[in-house]
């Protein structure tokens, strides 16, 4: 199956057996289940079009982690609520909930396994259960792999003793739709998740011809407010490539320019999500670059405000953090997009 643009979306669960799929224009994704995969007591799922039926006022929550480092590394942790600052759009935002401690997560992990990753599974494989066996007892992980097409392979639990099952019967295969994926996982895996969320992409980077544009991808990923952490190897396939080229004169028509501008797209989605872009040599590395992004998600604060323009018009608000603190090093998202006005019953 592949992702359409504007028409039919899937996912396929292999785990479970089970096929969520939506008709017409993007529309919220119905889900079939025997049971959580993971575990988890699973919620009714709210049918396409209910959303015209609620009563009364929603107060919405802006949520904001924050990852404060030291200039020289590490992380500066104890600080209290007095010391962060926030401002929407300039406006000054009083700070009604804060935490120092690592709230419960929910992350999906999404696994590049186009033909450029086969020699590297094994490493991807051990180091992918090595990470969900180190996560919160409170945490869930979602497990997804992309090539051509995106497949969610275990849905939100705990099971970490299913990864390898799970993943010794994927095959490394076809081309890398990037951008297909962070849409489905942006808008499917993570529809009506309310609690922390982190997207955790490893990929060589580059997209090859995704059906979603990247300015989509990247703004499903922003209103979905999951961090997102891409684990990409730009840096080092470009070096391959160049060394290749003078030894052999292959891969002479893929432009270096190619590597910069896939390199800035994953930059600049980290950003704007809050996360970061980690470069390993190899996904042997993937050890290091996991223990990586757990330590942070375990040192994050997070603030809660309600914003004082109760105007619900699906526009982009930016978001300013300050801390009182000298020479720290601030990493938030830094805007949102509001939700829509709830339509009228009428």
């Amino acid at each position: 199956m592949q992702i359409g643009k504007r028409n039919a979306q899937w996912i396929l669960v292999t785990l479970a057996t089970l096929v969520w799929t939506t008709a017409g224009a993007r529309q919220p994704t119905t889900q079939k289940r025997d049971g959580p995969p993971g575990g988890a007591q699973q919620g009714e799922q709210q049918l396409p079009g209910q959303e015209g039926f609620k009563i009364g006022v929603e107060v919405n929550m802006v949520t904001v982690p924050i990852t404060v480092r030291k200039p020289g590394g590490g992380f500066i942790k104890e600080l209290p609520k007095e010391a962060f600052h926030v401002a929407e759009d300039g406006e000054k935002q009083e700070i009604l909930t804060f935490s120092q401690e690592a709230l419960p997560a929910r992350i999906a992990i999404v696994l590049d396994i186009s033909g450029s990753v086969r020699s590297e599974w094994g490493a991807i494989k051990f180091a992918t259960r090595k990470f969900a066996e180190n996560l919160q007892p409170d945490d869930r992980f979602a497990l997804i792999t992309f090539n051509t097409e995106t497949r969610l392979k275990m849905d939100w639990g705990r099971k970490t003793d299913r990864i390898d099952p799970v993943l010794t019967s994927v095959y490394c295969k076809d081309n890398t739709n990037l951008w297909d994926a962070i849409w489905v996982v942006s808008n499917d895996v993570f529809n009506g998740v309310k609690e922390k969320k982190a997207m955790i992409i490893m990929s060589d980077g580059l997209d090859n011809n995704s059906t979603v544009s990247y300015n989509e991808a990247l703004k499903a990923a922003v209103r979905s407010e999951a961090a997102v952490y891409v684990v990409s190897k730009t840096e080092a396939v470009r070096q391959m490539i160049l060394y290749e080229n003078t030894k052999q004169h292959i891969y002479e028509n893929i432009p270096q320019s190619v590597f910069l501008e896939a390199d800035m797209a994953l930059r600049k989605l980290a950003y704007e999500t809050g996360g970061r872009v980690l470069y390993p040599n190899n996904f042997g590395q993937l050890d290091n670059v996991y223990a990586q992004v757990d330590e942070e998600l375990r040192n994050q604060y997070t603030i809660g405000y309600v914003s004082t323009n109760q105007i619900k018009d699906g526009s982009y608000r930016r978001i300013q953090v300050a801390v009182d603190a000298p020479g720290a090093i601030i990493s938030a998202r830094p805007g949102y997009y509001t939700p829509n006005a709830i339509p009228s019953t009428k």
